[in-house]
Order: structure tokens, then sequence, then C-alpha cells
């Protein structure tokens, strides 16, 4: 779900996975333009419109796994140097 909260171009991305909805704020007092995290809640749309940071809800779980395990490999590419390990534990709830 994506939600456009303002027109202006994005200029910077804030990441937080899985619930991290509520870190919105948090990302809006850095300046941030843009905010991902895995969940939205009705309180979460009005935050976004309301500051004008564009939100995009791209899956709990996704967010969690596959997007960070992409992010890493984008990194890996571009600084060789920093040594990244994805660690996958099982969480029951």
């Amino acid at each position: 779900l994506a939600i456009k909260a303002n027109n202006n171009k994005i200029t910077s991305v804030a990441w937080c996975t899985g619930a991290g909805q509520n870190f919105i704020t948090d990302a809006f007092d850095a300046g941030i333009t843009t905010f991902l995290s895995g969940e939205i809640s009705e309180q979460t749309y009005h935050q976004a419109k309301e500051l004008g940071v564009n939100y995009f809800a791209c899956g709990h779980h996704a967010t969690e796994r596959y997007g960070i395990k992409a992010l890493s490999e984008k990194l890996k590419n571009i600084f060789p140097e920093i040594n990244i390990n994805f660690i996958d534990l099982y969480i029951p709830v």
C-alpha cells in the first residue's frame, strides 16, 4: 500500500521492518520524505498525510526477510568492505 503524502520528489528514505509504522514521526523529525515499513494502521495513514511523509506498507514478513536480504546484497556490491550477515531466527508467534 502506498500513501502519497506530498508532491515532492523522494529525496530520502527510511526503512523500519515489520511493525515499524510507529516510527513515522521519528522519520519526519529526521527530515525523511519517504518511510517504508511492514504494516500500517489507520493512525499511520493520517500521520503520513498530516506530516507530509510518503508511506509504503510493504508487508511485515517481506520487509523482515526478503527485503533486508536484497538490501544487504546491494550494499555488499556497493561497499565490499562491509561484512553483512543475515541471521534467520525461528519466531513461533
